[in-house]
């Protein structure tokens, strides 16, 4: 693709002029089509009257044919999805697109339900509804295309695993704990220079409403509406999660949302030797007449911060597309997935959030899915479940494939609890200790499960290689 002709069309949406410029004919097999559909809920089902919505919740899908096989990337503004094989019977029926080409993610926005985390609306009904709709019409709308993968640093994340100064493991910033600053970017062009579709991937938690008694799909939401509008809502654009299981915003809970007193709308500080104040947050009564106003200014201090975040991703996914891919026609499509078990544990004291050890018991052993999506050269490697960055690294360092990216909560949610790298295993803030897993088997499990599937997509590829030769 000559950038300079991207650049021109880049400028056309700039000054929303719109023309008939496009490209020679694309001959490629490969079809793209893509659809969104909306899920936020009505004011009316808000639980608490000082509740607000500050954006829309999507179901984005985008669906991939090259001609003999099909693919579906989907991502949903929700903290997990559960129940998601009987969505992806019902959906698979309905397209052609066998079950084990879905990969469906949840963004893990943490303000994507009434309920908090999970619960509420939208409902599982709704959520999955929207799921089969959206599919079937990214479908409908297929069209010729060309793919294109690029990566951009982004250093808007941090490690959150924190032994601090109080010597105390703490769910805090601590810079110098591993963090992948790493934005992985695909992009499906149509025939006129304009993307059908974006998908984007960076591992960092959507925390920044939690519990705050605000709906938004936080900045996955801001980065891909930024993207979606630039391209005058011609585009879809998908966000999901890499290895985030230990990183947050680097702002997120600081002091700068916690001056005077809109710290009565915050969770609370925690201070040293504290248990666990969730059963606390998890009451949330309205905010009270003389706490409003510094309330509605700590949700405007927050929006501002998540449109930051939300901006500065969607600009930088914008700037690998424009700088540094090359839009590829045809793209042969390849998945397998594969469950891999762990020696799993029991939790014996539960009375603080973190900060000891609670003792533990041998327990059931715990599953966790491990697949993979072949898109032309690209990886997309899953795992449903909250993993640690180290592991997803080690994906990415030993893969035969450069362009490999992790793709984490997708196609359910393990009954893990946080999926943590050998090296935190004797972290004790609350994702490591809170975990069903023993520690020494997760992260080599999933990273040899990833790599046997990425050896049985080339074995595949061989055989159609020598059979083209016969």
């Amino acid at each position: 693709m000559n950038i300079n002709n991207r650049l021109l069309t880049f400028t056309l949406y700039f000054v929303f002029i719109l023309t008939g410029f496009s490209k020679a004919q694309n001959n490629s097999s490969l079809r793209v089509g893509a659809a969104k559909v909306d899920i936020t809920p009505d004011a009316s089902e808000l639980q608490i009257s000082t509740d607000t919505i500050r954006d829309h919740l999507y179901v984005r899908a985008i669906f991939i044919d090259d001609g003999t096989n099909s693919a579906v990337l989907a991502a949903v503004d929700v903290g997990g999805l559960h129940n998601i094989d009987s969505i992806l019977d019902v959906s698979s029926k309905s397209t052609g697109c066998p079950v084990e080409n879905y990969v469906v993610s949840a963004t893990h926005t943490h303000s994507g339900n009434t309920g908090g985390l999970f619960g509420g609306a939208p409902t599982d009904e709704t959520i999955a509804n929207a799921i089969v709709e959206a599919v079937d019409i990214a479908k409908s709308n297929l069209a010729p295309a060309r793919v294109g993968y690029a990566t951009n640093q982004v250093d808007l994340n941090v490690n959150r695993d924190n032994y601090n100064d109080y010597l105390e493991w703490r769910q805090e910033p601590n810079p110098d704990g591993p963090s992948d600053k790493t934005l992985a970017v695909m992009e499906f062009l149509g025939k006129d220079d304009v993307p059908i579709a974006v998908y984007m991937n960076y591992g960092m938690h959507p925390v920044n409403f939690f519990m705050s008694g605000v709906i938004s799909a936080d900045f996955p939401g801001d980065a891909t509406t930024y993207i979606e509008e630039l391209f005058d809502n011609k585009t879809v654009a998908l966000f999901c999660q890499g290895a985030s299981g230990d990183q947050n915003p680097k702002m997120a809970y600081t002091s700068i949302f916690r001056d005077g007193p809109i710290k009565a709308v915050l969770p609370p500080h925690r201070a040293p030797n504290q248990g666990n104040p969730r059963p606390a947050l998890m009451a949330r009564q309205p905010v009270a007449d003389e706490n409003l106003a510094a309330h509605k200014k700590t949700i405007e201090r927050k929006s501002d911060y998540v449109h930051m975040l939300g901006t500065m991703i969607g600009n930088s996914a914008v700037r690998a597309m424009l700088y540094e891919m090359e839009p590829k026609e045809g793209a042969k499509i390849w998945a397998g997935q594969t469950t891999v078990t762990c020696p799993g544990r029991i939790r014996l004291d539960n009375s603080k959030r973190e900060n000891y050890d609670p003792g533990y018991k041998e327990g059931p052993d715990v599953t966790i899915k491990v697949g993979l999506l072949q898109i032309g050269e690209v990886n997309l490697v899953t795992v449903n479940g909250e993993v640690y960055t180290k592991i997803g690294q080690r994906i990415k360092a030993e893969s035969p494939v450069a362009k490999t990216m992790l793709v984490t909560l997708a196609n359910g949610f393990s009954n893990a609890g946080y999926i943590y790298s050998n090296d935190a295993s004797y972290h004790q803030t609350f994702q490591v200790i809170g975990s069903r897993l023993q520690p020494g088997y997760a992260e080599d499990r999933i990273v040899s499960a990833a790599l046997d599937l990425m050896e049985q997509a080339d074995s595949a590829d061989s055989d159609v290689m020598n059979r083209a030769e016969r």
